[in-house]
């Protein structure tokens, strides 16, 4: 049951992980042997990044530390227990090693990572309210629920492999490129090849393009959703009126850009006042 509320959850993520694999795979010559190295490579990888090695490089990467002195740790920590607990209650399934970390930039910002991770930044802990900081905690423990951080990291693991072998296949094409236009100046054919060559790596990079940003709008599609899930698990909580009330807050002191129409379709987050008003309407919804 478990298996199948994560695939319906994520299933663009898995199809786009699915797309990398064989995109890869296609790459490698299509062939038995390296379908084999493919799989070998991907099983490898996601092994790593699932386990508690692959989540202590993850934290490192992004300077992640405990809470460390006694002010961090007696405001921080009972406040994350807290909402842990009934977290817990909610989903008896949910990992109890979960832990929260501090990182150390001043921006206002919180995110989960792997299977046992929380981050909040100090400039989260100094901006919102203790309450705000349960609905925050109590959002990023949906996502953990929810297995999107698992899911997160599928299509990391596919995206790296991925780009690795097109920086290799555009290295291999620009040299192709640069040896032909040696050879263009002693005969016709080496101008041909040169000019073969050019179309064949203009192609290429333009369908690469087309590929990074298309897959960035399909993607962000299932973080939206994954965002809105998991504040509905806040509001299941107990902790929906504490989010509102910091999403409120994160609204005015977000800076007023205006995007275009194809940054919003990339965006991984839902307008701040489409989040707010589902879990207005949840709370609306629980009065009647």
């Amino acid at each position: 049951m478990r298996i199948i509320k994560f695939l319906e959850t994520n299933i663009l993520y898995i199809v786009w992980f699915l797309i990398y694999f064989t995109l890869a795979w296609l790459m490698l010559g299509a062939r038995l042997e390296s379908f084999i190295i493919v799989s070998i490579v991907y099983a490898v990888s996601i092994t790593i990044a699932l386990c508690p090695i692959g989540e202590i490089i993850l934290r490192l990467v992004e300077g992640c530390r405990e809470p460390a002195t006694e002010e961090e740790k007696n405001y921080l920590l009972p406040l994350f227990e807290e909402v842990y607990e009934y977290a817990i209650e909610l989903n008896p399934k949910l990992s109890r090693n979960i832990k929260i970390y501090i990182i150390d930039a001043m921006y206002a910002n919180a995110f989960a990572m792997g299977r046992e991770t929380v981050a909040v930044t100090r400039g989260a802990i100094e901006t919102f309210t203790p309450d705000e900081l349960r609905g925050i905690i109590a959002h990023e423990l949906g996502h953990i629920t929810h297995g999107h951080t698992k899911a997160l990291l599928l299509i990391v693991v596919g995206n790296f492999f991925f780009s690795v072998l097109v920086l290799v296949l555009r290295v291999i094409l620009y040299l192709i490129q640069f040896i032909s236009s040696v050879v263009a100046h002693f005969n016709v054919v080496g101008i041909v090849v040169a000019i073969l060559a050019f179309i064949t790596r203009m192609v290429t990079n333009t369908a690469i393009f087309v590929f990074i940003h298309l897959s960035q709008m399909i993607l962000a599609i299932n973080s939206r959703s994954n965002e809105i899930q998991a504040d509905t698990f806040a509001y299941e909580v107990g902790y929906g009126k504490e989010l509102v009330s910091g999403l409120y807050l994160l609204q005015k002191i977000s800076m007023n850009v205006n995007v275009g129409f194809f940054e919003k379709m990339k965006a991984s987050h839902p307008h701040i006042s489409s989040r707010i008003a589902n879990l207005e309407r949840l709370e609306n919804i629980s009065y009647k």
